[in-house]
């Protein structure tokens, strides 16, 4: 259990340390005693904070989640097509991810290997991306696509993320752009 407050400085600390050595190392490469020398404290401050390094890990991934849902839910904030919505949030999630390598091992990669919790984490984010593509698209008047085919669109999504990320392409990631937008014609019926 946490004994402090929201907005805790040190526990921001401890995230970013986690985040640090997610991005380096993978999941294995996190423990109390990393976590505390990548903080500069000793693993009883940590244990202050969080209980376990998992804890601070489940918060880390959600502070970073959540911003990058912010990101991509930004490009729908301005008007346009739903074509030129998803293309200014793709590349605004793209851009985000290829300047934090650490954030996009954690979220597309790391969220996926880690613990049921984590993975349960990653699965509300998930539901959340498609939510929000299935609203938009029911505001901008579209009609067509079900949300099946929208979860679908995000798996591929995520798997070519994930491909580049740990494939050491994070820094490239702007190039998956053109190939992520025509995934939703996957789903256009072919004239006969």
């Amino acid at each position: 259990m946490m004994s402090c407050q929201p907005g805790c400085r040190f526990c921001e600390r401890l995230r970013a340390a986690a985040l640090e050595l997610v991005g380096s190392g993978g999941l294995e490469g996190l423990t109390l005693h990393t976590l505390s020398e990548r903080a500069g404290c000793t693993v009883e401050e940590v244990r202050d904070h969080y209980a376990t390094e998992w804890e601070c890990l489940w918060a880390a991934y959600d502070e970073v989640s959540f911003g990058l849902f912010l990101e991509l839910a930004s490009g729908f904030a301005e008007p346009g097509s739903w074509e030129s919505a998803v293309a200014r949030a793709l590349r605004r999630l793209l851009a985000r991810l290829a300047a934090n390598p650490a954030e996009a091992r954690l979220c597309f990669v790391e969220a996926l290997r880690g613990d049921r919790r984590l993975r349960g984490h990653y699965a509300k984010t998930r539901l959340s991306v498609v939510e929000l593509f299935a609203n938009e698209l029911r505001r901008r008047g579209r009609r067509g696509e079900s949300e099946l085919q929208i979860e679908l669109l995000v798996g591929a999504a995520v798997q070519a993320i994930a491909g580049a990320v740990v494939g050491g392409r994070v820094r490239e990631l702007h190039e998956l752009e053109c190939r992520l937008l025509e995934l939703p014609e996957v789903f256009t019926p072919i004239a006969a």
